[in-house]
């Protein structure tokens, strides 16, 4: 396995195209925080033998952490 920090530098494009949707409402830099939070359990959860990228397996942590921090956010 990859050393974290590189995990989530590779993947940075795909945590932009996430939260980018949302930056108008929220800050940038809390919305990354939340999302390299998604790619940490992600990788924690991941398994070379799923027969999938690893991008395409953290795309819905990403995303629903995502969405936890908005929901928790308007409550």
């Amino acid at each position: 396995m990859k050393n974290i920090t590189d995990l989530i530098l590779e993947n940075e494009g795909l945590i932009y195209k996430i939260i980018n949707k949302y930056k108008n409402y929220f800050e940038l830099e809390d919305l990354y925080q939340v999302a390299v939070i998604g790619i940490i359990k992600a990788y924690k959860n991941y398994k070379e033998n799923y027969n999938t990228k690893f991008t395409s397996y953290a795309y819905p942590y990403i995303l629903g952490e995502v969405i936890k921090y908005i929901n928790e956010f308007r409550s």
